[in-house]
């Protein structure tokens, strides 16, 4: 009797080995998720978003910015060119074709006028705004409409005379406040007349197949921002509380 039943027990235990070595080993479900490596979320601004799935196995990757964009990358960059709010979702297969989708909204918005500006390169006018304090004040809620010379309608001023206004903070806030305009005025609402600065005087505007402030063409007109809108400038323009270079 009892070598029957060891007989039936070590069979029994044969046929589990076999069973169990047919039995292929899966692998546990993956876990998406990621991360963006970003402080704020701009219009234009290259984002990085990586991949923090959890998973013991190989992966592979399908990315959906949410604008119509997607990506195989592990850890793809990717930049929005509109503001709004987005739903970004990352769907990981493994090798045993086990997938989990992660999803996450991000809200990208223009940035505001001073941050627009030293990204677009107005170096000079970035530095006087900081030398009047007017940073803040460009940062606030607003709105505001900035006439904004360049780098190169900087340099076409008597540098000697610029850095003497560089240094007089009464001058040069009279000077860049000359530049801005209360309210968010697109090149579209502009009307031929005066036009009030924070400055307290008046810009000329003539409307035509150009727009002109002072009689100095709006370049590029319409840059968009959080709190207003800058329209670029080729000269430096000067009120006639401050006299300008000789």
């Amino acid at each position: 009797m009892k070598k029957k039943i060891f007989i039936v027990l070590l069979a029994t235990a044969l046929v589990i080995g076999i069973l169990s070595g047919c039995v292929e080993e899966t692998n546990e479900k993956p876990e998406a998720s990621f991360t963006i490596s970003a402080d704020n979320y701009y219009v234009d601004k290259e984002i990085t978003f990586e991949d923090a799935s959890t998973t013991d196995d190989e992966l592979t990757y399908d990315w959906d910015f949410g604008d119509g964009t997607t990506s195989t990358e592990k850890n793809p960059t990717h930049t929005y060119t509109s503001k709004g709010t987005y739903k970004v979702n990352l769907t990981v297969t493994d090798t045993s074709d086990q997938t989990d989708t992660y999803t996450s909204n991000i809200t990208i918005t223009l940035k505001d006028i001073v941050t627009t500006a030293i990204d677009e390169g107005f170096s000079t006018l970035a530095t006087a705004l900081t030398a009047a304090e007017l940073v803040e004040t460009l940062q606030g809620e607003g709105p505001f409409t900035v006439f904004a010379p360049t780098d190169a309608a900087f340099a076409k001023l008597n540098q000697t005379w610029l850095t003497n206004l560089l240094s007089d903070i009464t001058n040069l806030t009279k000077v860049l406040k000359y530049h801005v305009v209360s309210g968010k005025v697109m090149s579209t609402d502009l009307t031929n007349g005066s036009v009030m600065t924070l400055e307290g005087t008046n810009l000329t505007i003539v409307v035509g197949t150009e727009v002109t402030v002072d009689s100095v063409t709006v370049t590029t007109p319409n840059v968009e921002c959080n709190n207003g809108v800058i329209h670029i400038i080729g000269e430096v323009l000067l009120p006639d509380t401050v006299s300008g270079p000789e």
